[in-house]
C-alpha cells in the first residue's frame, strides 16, 4: 500500500463533510506537499472528528500550527 493510500484510509472519517473536504485536499493538494506540510496534515487527522470539524468549519479557533493547512483546505470545500 503506497503513502497516498494509507492516507485515503486515515482521511476516512464519521462525518461525511470531513471525508469530502480532506479527500480533495489529498488529490488536489497532498501530492505536491512538502515533508512539513505532511508532517501539520499528520498532526491534524489526529484529531478527533468533532475538533476537527471546527478546525475545518472554521467553528472553533484554528491552532496556530494548522492555519495555512487548514485555509487551504477550507478552499477546497
Amino acid at each position: 500500500m503506497n503513502e497516498l493510500s494509507r492516507y485515503k484510509l486515515r482521511c476516512r472519517r464519521g462525518m461525511k463533510e470531513l471525508d469530502f473536504v480532506l479527500e480533495r485536499y489529498l488529490s488536489n493538494h497532498f501530492p505536491q506537499a512538502d515533508a512539513e506540510e505532511i508532517q501539520r496534515f499528520d498532526e491534524l487527522l489526529e484529531l478527533q472528528d468533532p475538533s476537527l470539524f471546527g478546525i475545518i468549519f472554521q467553528i472553533e479557533p484554528t491552532p496556530e500550527p494548522f492555519q495555512a493547512l487548514a485555509a487551504k483546505i477550507r478552499a477546497l470545500s
